[in-house]
């Protein structure tokens, strides 16, 4: 007994405990190779971005990633580290071996390049500063090779590279064009015909960048550099609870999810009889933690008058529903007499798995209610705000539910509907430290004597209204003359000092 006690008092005077020593289930890292069920993104050398999920088989079916009008299946892509470089094949997408680049550095057509370039120094570098540009006209003439050979090479099973150096073999202007155009001209043949594209894990500036790039209004013209200030400005942290309500196809709320890990709640608004972010949501790659800590709040819950309510107690069916449901249950008799006829006991267990993870989910989702207690019995931390509707009217519903001295973040694509959002707070003295930004940014081309701004750009990714709430009692901007002088009673005069007492002879002059 007293080696028992010894051994517990050593331990606590060491400061450890057994719990420390257990792992923390949030704070599983995301694996850095593709795995089963993934969503995934392709980044192409042309700009593109196509979306993609990594299944073996559903119904009986191969999943295909659709590229150029052509389906190419993605089941060898399981076990694949992010980054990888890909080339795409007649049937299929081959994995390359590490250091290539979208761009292949060395191929067939590089080296005959190369090769013409260097043989023009030996001879003498004034035919090379005389040839330019000037005398090539464009008349579709100049390719040997019509678009019937060119198919048959595809479809023959012909490598990219081959195709490009005959096209460039076939090309009577070639040999005119300076080494600039020489290399832009190889370029654009190989993204057409040897195309390679880069495996991308998907987090919420990758798929607000692809969307952004694929449908733009969708997302509000959303750029992925204005989310990041979306989520430093509205100090979002893991254990905070935030209220958000957007418009963007769920990128926020996602982009939310993945950055507290678990940790939190996540209170988001929404429209209609249900949200409608299941799809984007799901590129996300959420985690169980992750998904779980989103609770959906119907706008008519946050508009609605609370008052009107006090007297009828709403039941809350669905959680009666759930508090009925023992777990872990019995299977029933139908659900095992079709376990039976499963061939095999590892469908029989993905079949259980799939099972148990449903009830998983039903079991820890928030009903309506709850998310609705949870929103007016504590204030949130933090405010977001990205829809389509008026911004000042959305903002004063949401400004109650916000705790004092707490951030809050109003995005929109146009800058006057917050102009009249800043007015207002700065009329009603709402908020401190207010702040009407915009985020220009520009794309550059970075290449050896090259290097200059993207001819083409988007002329803005939306404007931010931020600020910070103050209290509605004590919270006030302006001071006036009595509470000034309040103020200086009690802090002793104005800088600290403390109001001078006057003497006996002062006192006997202002009687004189």
């Amino acid at each position: 007994m007293s080696d028992s006690m010894n051994k517990v008092a050593e331990d606590n005077s060491n400061g450890r405990n057994e719990s420390d020593d257990l792992p923390d289930p949030l704070l599983t890292l995301p694996f850095n190779t593709l795995q089963v069920g993934e969503h995934f993104l392709l980044h192409f050398s042309d700009g593109r971005q196509v979306f993609g999920q990594c299944l073996t088989k559903v119904k009986g079916m191969t999943p295909t990633v659709k590229i150029n009008k052509r389906s190419y299946p993605t089941h060898n892509l399981i076990g694949l580290p992010y980054g990888t470089v890909l080339e795409v094949e007649r049937n299929f997408l081959l994995p390359l071996p590490a250091g290539e680049d979208l761009i292949p550095s060395n191929p067939l057509a590089a080296t005959k390049v190369d090769e013409e370039i260097s043989n023009e120094n030996d001879a003498g570098t004034a035919g090379a500063r005389e040839r330019d540009n000037r005398h090539i006209v464009d008349t579709n003439t100049s390719q040997a090779l019509d678009q019937k050979e060119l198919v048959e090479l595809r479809n023959s099973g012909t490598e990219g590279a081959k195709i490009v150096e005959k096209i460039i073999e076939n090309s009577s202007t070639f040999a005119q064009k300076t080494d600039y155009s020489r290399a832009k001209y190889v370029v654009r043949k190989q993204q057409k015909y040897q195309p390679r594209c880069r495996l991308i894990r998907c987090t919420g500036p990758t798929i607000c960048e692809a969307m952004f790039l694929k449908d733009a209004k969708r997302i509000m013209n959303m750029r992925d550099d204005t989310l990041g200030q979306i989520l430093s400005y509205a100090n979002v942290s893991a254990g905070c609870q935030v209220l958000v309500w957007e418009t963007c196809y769920g990128i926020i709320t996602g982009t939310l999810a993945q950055r507290m890990g678990g940790y939190g709640q996540i209170l988001s608004i929404y429209t209609g009889q249900q949200h409608s972010f299941n799809e984007i949501l799901s590129k996300f790659n959420l985690s169980f933690p992750e998904s779980s800590s989103i609770s959906w709040v119907h706008s008519g819950d946050i508009y609605s008058n609370s008052d009107e309510n006090d007297d009828e107690e709403e039941v809350d069916v669905e959680k009666k529903e759930r508090e009925v449901i023992q777990w872990p249950c019995p299977l029933q008799n139908h659900t095992r007499k079709y376990i039976e006829t499963f061939p095999t006991r590892a469908k029989q267990e993905q079949f259980l798995m799939k099972r148990a993870a449903r009830f998983a989910r039903k079991l820890t989702r928030r009903t309506p209610l709850e998310a609705r207690s949870q929103v007016l019995s504590r204030q949130s931390d933090c405010v977001v705000v990205a829809v389509r509707y008026d911004a000042t009217e959305t903002l004063l519903a949401l400004l109650p539910h916000l705790a004092p001295s707490c951030p809050f973040v109003v995005y929109c694509e146009f800058i006057e509907p917050l102009t009249l959002c800043f007015l207002e707070l700065q009329r009603k003295n709402l908020a401190v430290n207010l702040r009407l930004s915009d985020t220009w940014a520009r794309e550059y081309q970075i290449l050896p004597g090259r290097t200059h701004p993207n001819m083409t750009m988007r002329q803005s990714g939306g404007f931010l209204l931020t600020g910070i709430k103050l209290d509605p009692v004590f919270g006030i901007n302006e001071l006036d003359e009595d509470l000034l002088k309040e103020i200086r009673q009690q802090m002793g005069g104005r800088r600290g000092k403390r109001p001078r007492t006057p003497n006996a002879d002062e006192s006997n002059k202002k009687t004189k």
